[in-house]
């Protein structure tokens, strides 16, 4: 029983750690920071900016080119530049 309390207890230590360790999903709303995207890979980048031009811009993405990507974590400020065929 003593043995059953403590892998209960070490469940629920673990838990909540795992969880808040996980990788989160970026997006471009308030619920990811400006420094979590200046550290974000430039395929992160790439995949999240795609992603919107699909969903807001109504563009397939065959017709979208990342040309490059400008980062300035002291104005803490990313430019992507797209080419849309």
């Amino acid at each position: 029983m003593n043995r059953f309390f403590k892998i209960l207890a070490i469940a629920f230590v673990l838990s909540p750690l795992f969880f808040s360790c996980s990788k989160k999903p970026l997006t471009l709303d308030k619920e990811t920071s400006m420094k979590t995207l200046l550290r974000a890979s430039d395929d992160e980048i790439t995949e999240l900016v795609i992603k919107e031009a699909i969903e807001k811009g109504n563009l397939s993405e065959e017709n979208i080119d990342v040309e490059y990507i400008l980062r300035d974590a002291k104005s803490q400020a990313i430019a992507v530049k797209l080419k849309i065929n």
